[in-house]
């Protein structure tokens, strides 16, 4: 058993003289900064993703922070920019930021500018709150939630306007709504014009108060009778009209309905 001892304790002991050498070999490397131009021990040596340019930490610093507050990503290698690099350039990576020595405000900013990649950040104009939505999704409805868990505010993303769920079908213009109020009223459109018409009492005959319109039509059955200002012209087309419609036909009133 002390044999056995005797070669581990041996073993371990040439490890850690292997491990030391290593260590002693790394700090005696020396590198050259890329934008100070003043060399480095291997500690201190920052390697950028795909173009291997080697950065001093302090010039790492410097220059993530100068294009954060510019609110600059992705933030590419200097390097690359500057000698016009034709592949892919060496970015500064979640990794790089972290190990730069960046203030935690600067961190934060990074970190937001990190999701504007994917995500987009929404205002709900009910609960005045905000969160991040995934920027596709955004991109292919047209009707936004309040991303929040606790309101359920929906509005247009096109003109703004709020959004009522179970109810008409949204339209920016309001046409979608005001033909699905004319139906629950029972209310009627011009068939020239399209003004809309509501009865409220007499006959079924309609004359379109529009200007310039001068279409009769029948709040019955909502066809046209004539485009006339001439009387005589209009009595006619009327006389013909209720020989197979009805003058008098009562239509319920929802003018009231809720």
């Amino acid at each position: 058993m002390q044999q056995r001892f005797d070669e581990e304790d041996k073993l371990l002991r040439i490890q850690r003289e292997e491990f030391a050498s290593q260590i002693q070999s790394a700090s005696a490397r020396q590198f050259l900064c890329s934008i100070c131009l003043e060399e480095y021990s291997e500690e201190n040596i920052v390697r950028l993703e795909f173009c291997d340019h080697a950065l001093c930490r302090t010039c790492t610093k410097d220059y993530v922070s100068s294009k954060l507050e510019e609110h600059r990503f992705p933030i590419l290698c200097p390097m690359c920019m500057a000698d016009d690099h034709k592949g892919n350039p060496g970015t500064i990576t979640d990794i790089t930021v972290q190990q730069s020595g960046i203030t935690n405000q600067q961190f934060d900013i990074w970190v937001e500018l990190q999701m504007s990649q994917f995500s987009v950040l929404v205002h709900c104009r009910k609960c005045k709150g905000s969160a991040y939505v995934d920027r596709q999704d955004l991109e292919d409805t047209t009707l936004l939630p309040c991303p929040l868990p606790d309101c359920n505010y929906i509005w247009c993303k096109a003109c703004q306007q709020s959004v009522v769920i179970g109810g008409a079908k949204h339209s920016c213009d309001g046409s979608s709504e005001l033909d699905h109020l004319m139906k629950q009223r029972g209310w009627k459109y011009c068939p020239s014009c399209k003004t809309p018409i509501q009865k409220e009492m007499g006959c079924n005959h309609m004359t379109c108060m529009s200007p310039g319109c001068n279409t009769h039509f029948c709040y019955l059955c909502g066809g046209a009778i004539i485009t006339s200002a001439l009387r005589r012209d209009i009595q006619a087309a009327i006389s013909a009209h209720y020989a197979r419609c009805r003058l008098f036909e009562e239509v319920a009133d929802r003018a009231l309905l809720p």
